[in-house]
């Protein structure tokens, strides 16, 4: 049986001969001898089982299985310039699409604006933004990178730490007004505590504390939404709440990532969370890839992360 890379090349060679049909020529144009040129297509009409050629000594002509296969052959010769131009275009040229993954309240409060201002600067430039918390595998090559808050990236993969954070326990000042100021952890049990689906207890000062309430959603969108209407309490990220805080919108009562003492000491690695970006290691990349990532390490460096921490 041929081999798919050897029948590639010999319906090539046929093709030139097809094209010019002299085999003299076709060796000339493909820089081969005539002889092998001559041996390769009776090896891919012997392959095929048909006769693909009528040879004489003035002329060659095609059969009309050799007028088939050459308009075939010359879908395949349309495929491969269409491939080539395409990896031309995809080193010389800032344009095409970048898929993302990234958390669902990164994305929003931070990854949106910066592909915003990326595409502003190369409007070439699309992105396909999946914003679920699901880790997909970027091996596989649906998504070119991804934002991940972890503190065990890949190891099969280039991650790059862009910022650390941690979480907060929140309510609107509205809330606390109507329903009281939890003065400790054991109070929340009496508060309309928010949390995601599979959440019944948040870490507080180093010690887990039962919780329940109204709601379990898996949006956090909406769960901040809820809370700044004065629906209840929530736990979230830093540099989501940061700039309520800071505008008098929600008060933070306790910092769940803090612990105290002795804890604190012998623990203080992880009361922290790092935000990752995460892509396949490529030694190639497609120009839009490399400019994009240079945009993110930018940004990094400018204090774009940091702003709302």
């Amino acid at each position: 049986m041929m081999k798919p890379h050897k029948k590639v090349e010999r319906l090539m060679l046929f093709g030139a001969v097809a094209e010019t049909l002299s085999f003299g020529a076709a060796a000339e144009k493909m820089q081969i001898s005539r002889g092998y040129l001559s041996e390769q297509i009776r090896e891919l009409e012997l392959a095929l089982g048909v006769k693909l050629l009528q040879r004489s000594t003035r002329q060659v002509s095609l059969t009309n299985e050799g007028k088939q296969v050459y308009a075939d052959t010359k879908k395949i010769n349309r495929s491969v310039v269409e491939l080539e131009q395409n990896l031309v275009r995809e080193h010389t040229q800032l344009e095409g699409v970048i898929a993302v993954t990234a958390p669902n309240m990164f994305a929003h409060f931070l990854l949106s604006e910066l592909c915003f201002n990326f595409s502003q600067q190369h409007p070439g430039v699309t992105f396909r933004l999946d914003t679920s918390y699901h880790r997909h595998d970027l091996n596989r090559g649906h998504f070119d990178l991804a934002f991940r808050s972890t503190n065990n990236p890949p190891q099969d993969m280039v991650a790059k730490p862009l910022f650390t954070y941690s979480h907060a326990i929140v309510a609107a000042p509205h809330y606390l007004e109507q329903y009281g100021k939890p003065s400790g952890a054991s109070d929340l049990n009496v508060h309309q505590c928010l949390c995601g689906p599979d959440q019944d207890s948040w870490v507080i000062d180093g010690k887990r504390t039962p919780i329940n309430g109204w709601l379990k959603l898996n949006d956090n969108l909406a769960l901040i939404q809820h809370v700044l209407a004065g629906r209840g309490i929530a736990r979230l990220p830093s540099y989501v709440v940061n700039a309520h805080i800071k505008t008098g919108e929600l008060a933070a009562l306790f910092n769940v990532d803090d612990l105290t003492g002795a804890q604190q000491e012998s623990t203080s690695k992880k009361k922290h969370h790092q935000m990752y970006i995460i892509h396949p290691q490529r030694p190639h990349q497609s120009l839009r890839m490399k400019a994009f990532l240079d945009a993110v390490k930018h940004a990094q460096n400018d204090g774009f992360f940091n702003r709302s921490i």
